[in-house]
């Protein structure tokens, strides 16, 4: 016991030279929250999947730059000011994911689109951006609607005439696996209609909860030094005796992805060299394409195959707790409930059944109900990018350093990691008004606060 707090006391205590004997950073002045642990900082409380309080309250606290603290006390940056993301999201050779983020993501889910930079980034992204254009996406919504016709069914014949409780959040991760399998990859996970085990489905819901869970974001915050350990082979042995139930886990779910996306690779390829490209999913299309641009040009099956886990990945959470934080909120505000309900009856009506893609996009409250949830609760509360080299950064607003000096820009040092607090932004009073914190799906039928259209928030969907 005795032995332990002196190694403590000596930790603590050669930790506080070196915190003495580092030079100062021009981030030091920014204002932010004492951290908890000076060994993890601020990243247990802004990676938890109960973070969102704490994301409201150091932006309402602190404003729009916050100054946190990353593993063993590195300064970092979280920023929801307008003017600042304009120049970090637009700026990709200054402002990039960090290295952690990149490395760590493509050694679990392989080299796919969010996962690579440069040249590599561009083919990929050139090769993929035809396949997510509208045109493209008219042809899928009638694989959607098989998925939640089905859907409907599943629910209503377990249901029965006597109301009971459903558990919403699972069977929207079941249909949201469902619609991403058949509509990305063209593979059924899961019929709906009766429940049927399938191992990859199963790696795919779990790999979102294990890999961005607290324990493995810090973790992952390593992988830039694991490069020194050896080769490949020598670090997957060291990584599979590690004493960690989280890390063991996240190996059997990326070999289960891993195995079976190759299977499902190779399977099309050799159906497509049999019977031709005739199929619409995505996976499908990208090696349509991909057989018919220069052979240099051509993506490896390694990146294509990574596309897959990443189409996966960036999909399946995601949409799953939308629609599920949207139905919550409708059984909440049954006015609303019975005024999207409505629409949807009288357009299926004119139409005489299902509507296409564009009569859906017609219908203006269902697309505020949805853009205000979003608004209001985004599946991601954050994302992360680093400084590649030393920068300046512009603000909207100018700040008041903790040293009294008004900041009107701020000089970022290279390697600094820098969180984009997305559901700050989206909630921000100064932006959205007194009301930002409520959900009003009418304030997306009229013309939005000046503040918002002038603060041009560079996402790519409805100021979000």
């Amino acid at each position: 016991m005795i032995s332990a707090i002196v190694c403590t006391l000596i930790a603590l205590l050669a930790w506080r030279l070196v915190r003495a004997l580092t030079p100062k950073s021009p981030l030091d002045i920014v204002p932010g929250p004492i951290a908890t642990s000076f060994l993890t900082g601020h990243l247990s409380q802004i990676t938890d999947t109960q973070s969102w309080d704490f994301h409201s309250h150091i932006a309402e606290k602190y404003g729009p730059i916050v100054k946190l603290r990353g593993l063993l006390g590195k300064p970092m940056l979280y920023i929801f000011d307008p003017l600042s993301l304009q120049h970090i999201l637009k700026d990709s050779t200054l402002y990039d994911e960090p290295p952690w983020y990149l490395q760590s993501n493509c050694i679990l889910l392989g080299p796919g689109l969010p996962c690579v930079t440069g040249e590599t980034h561009r083919k990929q992204r050139k090769m993929l951006t035809p396949i997510f254009a509208p045109k493209h996406l008219r042809s899928l919504v009638p694989v959607f609607y098989g998925v939640t016709h089905k859907l409907v069914s599943a629910i209503s014949t377990r249901v029965g005439e006597d109301p009971q409780a459903v558990d919403v959040l699972g069977w929207m991760g079941r249909a949201a696996l469902e619609l991403i399998g058949q509509s990305g990859l063209g593979y059924s996970f899961d019929p709906l209609t009766e429940d049927v085990q399938d191992a990859y489905g199963d790696a795919v819901k779990s790999y979102s909860p294990v890999a961005t869970c607290a324990e493995m974001m810090l973790l992952r915050q390593l992988t830039p030094f694991v490069g020194f350990l050896g080769p490949s082979w020598l670090r997957r042995w060291l990584v599979e005796r590690l004493p960690i139930p989280s890390v063991q886990e996240l190996i059997r779910i990326c070999d289960t992805m891993r195995a079976k996306s190759s299977e499902i690779l190779q399977a099309k390829k050799a159906a497509i060299d049999t019977h031709g490209a005739d199929h619409k999913d995505i996976i499908s299309v990208l090696l349509k394409a991909n057989m018919e641009v220069p052979v240099g040009e051509r993506l490896p099956d390694e990146e294509v195959s990574g596309q897959m886990s990443s189409i996966l990945f960036a999909a399946m959470d995601t949409t799953s707790t939308a629609l599920s934080r949207i139905l919550h909120l409708l059984a909440q505000h049954q006015e609303v409930q019975e005024k999207a309900r409505l629409e949807v009856i009288e357009a299926r009506t004119a139409a005489g059944g299902d509507l296409d893609y564009d009569q859906l996009h017609a219908l203006p409250y269902l697309d505020a109900v949805c853009r205000e949830t979003l608004r209001l609760y985004p599946p991601a509360p954050q994302t992360f990018r680093g400084t590649t080299k030393d920068a300046v950064l512009p603000l909207s607003q100018p700040i008041h350093g903790t040293d009294g000096s008004v900041v009107s820009e701020l000089v970022i040092p290279r390697g600094t990691d820098i969180v984009i607090g997305m559901m700050a932004c989206n909630r921000s009073k100064a932006l959205w008004g007194d009301d930002a914190y409520e959900w009003k799906p009418e304030r997306w039928l009229g013309p939005l606060p000046e503040t918002v259209e002038r603060a041009a928030i560079p996402g790519v969907y409805s100021h979000l």
